[in-house]
């Protein structure tokens, strides 16, 4: 990265030397001050926006085409940077080929600009580069400045210093917002009008031309130039002509002559709009919809008036942003003096529809070679950070407003961390900005290389599109730095630029060595859709031996059109490091209570569990595997080779059976999609784990003899922190196939539990001193009615010394779970011990206690994408699942229910069906995908395992293992500059392949080097 900042030494020329030594020899003969003078030197400061101008030399110093900048062979054309600086109210001009900011003034110490009128806000060049024009606001000086390229320099000979009289510029009637440059082609008949209002009179002759600006004899596109100027507060655009402000005379500032004025009018929608979902969002066969409702977005407020923010122009169409109403415009530009205001984008939100989405900034990406084309549209509302939506104009359907709504992505079931209809990042979002580059390899037969070519993973192929695949040590071909395609680039307001991919022509190699041919289902690799006949490698010669076409990497998804791209190849291995999801070391097993001895042979045990094949109509399975480390473990015993290409040699056996001497804990990782896991991650699953940390604010609430209390909380949300009463847990047993009859004691048995954690009064709290110690005594121990102190409740519920073997006395079963408060009965009691021992818990613990909720009988999953739950306040007030309304919660699970052999014996008992402690029962182990005991497999974003019940159990007891290797996005960042940043715009340079960004604090102007995606480094040319 280059950045030009107020930092660069001061150069000053022989004559800034010679008035300088002038001064020094006067100071000796007294005829200078003697009082020190501090002369503040300044380069960039809090500069905005950015244009680039393509110049010749002092000798020729008309504008070019920016693709004729830079001139290697004789250096006669120099690629300037013109930055607006908004505290002075200049325009810094920065010499991109001499690698130094332009001293306008060189009479004076220190860096001197371009002045203009007022604060100056957005700049456009025509595409020719004969001039730039820039929007200025201030008191009574709103207007637009025109800079003919000829004098963005400093003045040469005897011409005069450029000032404020130097520049065309003409007064606007409010402050204008965004410009864009747009082409008039002419009409039939009138070709080559020169305005859109007939009988205008001409423009007098300049007296004096010393700036001369002839757009009409400009290279670039054919057509007229206009301005088209965004005024916010009057809600409306108007039409300049460009040549005619420029051939107003210097140093006035006469009023703009707009040659149309286009006032928004937007036809928002009069009734509900239906989102268009993939598959994976929408409602499964047979949800009753009178529950689930389709999602739709309602009719906008139609009251209030359009106020323009970023304008964006793609050909004859016009993109606008709006900061008042939920659209996008599009302008069908095509006769500038007719514009035609098409039916808007419509900027919805998925997950919030009653929200009004407002944007400010918008980007209209490239045509790519596949004819694909979208629209980026800051969110900056969204909460908790500004956020990108998503258009695509080719779904775009005359009379449906659903195909001009934001896309609601495919896979956002595995990604809970994205929104499903937005790019959400750490940082809210200033700018967007799209970049299309290739560089073609000439095809071996013809010489000449085609833009735009896919990369071939065919290992039969031969066509030119095989050139692109991946080198075996990744240096060439196919890779993340290797930007070839449709990016998108965020620029966050922390100082970073995350890289989007939109359509990267390296995706078909950018995939695992596997293949999948079923259309339809996915397999655990995300991998559908490959062709028939494919060869299980994707290797050359189709064998193991060959040389890879394919990166060989996680997932099928580690490419997805509009997601942050990765940063690394998404492979762990010992030359690659960990870049894909694995686990450091096997799970390990931890007893929190070393009084209770639990032998290897008594302890339960997590396992791997072999995946279904992705298509249910082939028979088989496809072997567990992860990899531990750089090394790779499968499930090969009795597996072909056919239908599993790890088994070849290449990895570890992974036994799945418990009683298999070499066995070990173990479990998958899901890799479909690489964006659920984060780098580092400790995890744990716990049996009777917490399902929420400790909380200080339960108050247990009883009616005499009642045999179940209440507890408040007035600070808790308890479906939102996923507290599972009988109710809810019953809905679980269902879903693994507990019968009917034996439902009631199953969910009896398995609903969370409420632990009291905290301790009774203190012996000195006014509670005893009033005489309640003697009732507690008496409530607990009718044999000694005398007792005085709080001995008795100790005694009955045990201290806090030790938390992780408090008594079983504290615990209280969950009967009934709303937003703040929970039904609950003792866990350890039967028929009237019941109320005795509620009156004796209310009487030991009678103010705000601590506590927590548990799990009952069940193990719970925290750390790497645990804690998910798909629970929230249902109509009645009660918890409910959500999961079959809302399918991005599909894999939103935390908690794995045992499975226990047939006739083995457990913690409780016998291992038989129909047993209320019992989650599945299996004929043998190791289960298989869909046999006995496999609806006890657990599966969520991150983990997929199945849990054998052991001999023995105790509260607490975990397995804990650390995953790494997880999804790292791609950015570039300011801070490796300077930890105080403050971006406001982002443009692309493709004549050199930079991203420019505008820093308003104390980097000024800096470029990212898209070939690297690190700093500029000094070339001949820069």
């Amino acid at each position: 990265m280059k950045t030009f900042s107020r930092l660069l030494p001061v150069t000053l020329d022989p004559l800034k030397l010679a008035v300088l030594a002038l001064c020094a020899w006067a100071s000796l003969l007294g005829s200078c001050s003697q009082t020190p003078i501090t002369v503040t030197l300044h380069a960039l400061q809090a500069s905005g926006r950015v244009s680039f101008v393509c110049r010749g030399d002092d000798n020729s110093p008309s504008g070019h085409k920016l693709d004729e900048c830079p001139e290697y062979e004789f250096g006669t054309r120099r690629l300037l940077a013109l930055v607006t600086q908004t505290a002075t109210e200049e325009i810094a001009v920065v010499d991109l080929y001499a690698q130094s900011i332009v001293d306008i003034d060189r009479t004076t110490p220190g860096y001197s600009f371009l002045r203009v009128g007022a604060r100056p806000g957005a700049i456009v060049t025509t595409p020719g580069g004969a001039a730039t024009f820039v929007g200025v606001t201030g008191l009574e000086k709103n207007g637009i400045f025109a800079l003919p390229t000829t004098c963005v320099g400093p003045p040469q000979g005897d011409e005069p210093a450029r000032d404020l009289t130097t520049w065309a510029a003409c007064h606007l009637s409010s402050a204008p917002g965004d410009i864009s440059v747009i082409l008039d082609p002419g009409v039939e008949g009138d070709p080559a009008r020169t305005s859109c209002v007939k009988g205008l009179p001409p423009v007098p002759a300049k007296a004096q031309d010393l700036c001369p600006a002839d757009l009409t004899q400009e290279q670039g596109p054919p057509g007229r130039r206009k301005l088209l100027v965004a005024l916010p507060e009057e809600h409306k655009l108007v039409l300049l002509d460009a040549q005619r402000l420029l051939d107003q005379p210097p140093g006035i500032f006469a009023e703009c002559e707009p040659e149309a004025t286009y006032r928004l009018d937007a036809q928002l929608e009069t009734s509900a709009v239906q989102p268009i979902l993939p598959d994976d969002l929408k409602l499964a066969p047979g949800t009753d919809t009178s529950v689930c409702l389709s999602p739709s977005y309602p009719a906008p407020n139609a009251s209030l008036a359009p106020t323009p923010g970023g304008l964006a122009v793609a050909g004859d169409r016009v993109y606008v942003a709006d900061r008042t109403l939920p659209v996008v415009h599009r302008l069908d530009v095509s006769d500038p003096c007719n514009v035609a205001e098409l039916p808007p984008l419509l900027t919805y939100s998925y997950s919030a529809p009653d929200r009004v989405v407002t944007t400010s900034r918008v980007a209209v990406s490239p045509l790519s070679p596949t004819n694909k084309q979208f629209v980026y549209a800051i969110d900056e509302n969204d909460q908790p950070t500004a956020s990108v939506m998503v258009f695509d104009l080719n779904r775009i359907e005359a009379g449906n407003p659903s195909t001009r709504t934001p896309l609601v992505f495919d896979g956002s079931p595995r990604q809970p961390y994205l929104p499903a209809d937005r790019l959400r990042f750490s940082s809210p979002v200033r700018d967007v900005a799209f970049v299309m580059r290739d560089f073609p390899k000439p095809n071996p037969d013809t010489g000449v290389g085609e833009f735009g070519l896919a990369c071939d993973p065919n290992p039969a192929s031969t066509g030119p599109g095989t050139q692109y695949q991946p080198t075996s040590d990744f240096t060439d071909g196919a890779r993340p730095v290797n930007l070839r395609g449709v990016f998108g680039f965020a620029m966050l307001v922390n100082g970073q630029v995350a890289v989007i991919d939109v359509e990267d022509f390296d995706a078909p190699c950018r995939r695992p060595i596997f293949s999948n041919t079923s259309t339809q289902y996915e397999d655990f690799r995300g991998c559908k859709g490959d062709p028939e006949g494919s060869p299980a490698y994707f290797t050359q010669g189709g064998n193991p031996n060959g040389l890879p076409t394919v990166t060989g990497e996680s997932s099928c998804r580690v490419v997805e059109p509009h997601r942050p791209r990765s940063s690394s190849i998404s492979i762990s291995s010992n030359t690659n490091g960990l870049r894909a999801p694995s686990l450091r070391t096997f799970p390990q097993f931890l007893n929190p209570n070393p009084a209770v001895v639990i032998t290897v042979a008594q302890q339960p045990h997590i396992t791997a569990v072999d995946f279904t094949h992705p298509d249910p109509s082939q028979p088989g399975t496809l072997p567990a595997q992860v990899n531990v480390s750089t090394e790779l473990y499968a499930h090969c015993a009795n597996v072909g080779t056919s239908l599993a290409p790890p088994c070849n040699g290449t990895a570890q056996e992974l036994p799945l059976d418990p009683a298999d001497p070499s066995f070990q804990n173990s479990l998958t990782l899901p890799l479909a999609e690489p964006r659920s896991y984060g780098q580092d991650e400790s995890v744990a699953l716990t049996y009777e784990g917490r399902v929420f940390g400790e909380s200080t604010s339960g108050f247990l609430q009883l009616e005499p003899g009642a045999s179940e209390a209440t507890i408040r909380d007035p600070d808790a949300n308890f479906c939102a922190k996923g507290v599972e009463d009988s109710e809810t847990i019953r809905a679980r047993g269902t879903a693994i196939g507990i019968a009917g009859a034996n439902l009631d004691a199953w969910a009896s048995a398995h609903a969370d539990y409420v632990q009291i954690t905290g301790d009774v009064p203190r012996d000195d709290d006014q509670y005893w001193r009033k005489g309640h110690g003697s009732e507690c005594a008496a409530l607990i121990d009718a044999k000694n009615p005398d007792a005085d102190d709080r001995d008795a409740c100790l005694t009955l519920f045990g201290t806090i010394d030790n938390p992780a073997v408090l008594k079983v006395e504290r615990d209280l079963s969950i009967l009934r779970a709303s937003g703040g408060e929970l039904a609950v009965a003792p866990r350890t009691c039967n028929g009237e011990q019941c109320a005795a021992l509620l009156a004796q818990m209310a009487c030991c613990f009678p103010a705000g206690t601590a506590y927590t909720v548990r799990a009952s009988r069940q193990w719970i999953l925290s750390g790497s994408a645990g804690g998910l739950h798909d629970l929230a306040i249902g109509p009645s007030g009660r918890c409910e699942h959500t999961a079959s309304c809302d399918r991005r919660k599909q894999f939103f699970n935390s908690r794995a229910f045992e499975v226990c052999v047939a006739g083995t014996a457990t913690v409780d008992g016998p291992c038989a069906v129909g047993s209320p402690y019992v989650g599945c029962v299996a004929d043998a182990a190791p289960i298989t995908p869909d046999g006995a005991g496999s609806q006890c497999i657990f599966e969520n974003l991150t983990s997929r395992f199945v849990v054998y019940r052991g001999e023995r159990a105790t509260r607490g007891m975990s397995f804990t293992w650390q995953t790494t290797g997880g999804f790292v996005p791609q950015t570039m960042s300011l801070l490796t500059q300077s930890s105080a940043v403050n971006p406001q715009s982002m443009s692309y340079l493709p004549e050199l392949g930079y991203l420019a960004v505008i820093d308003g604090s104390t980097l000024g102007l800096s470029l990212f080097n898209l070939d690297s995606l690190g700093v500029v480094t000094p070339s001949p040319y820069f």
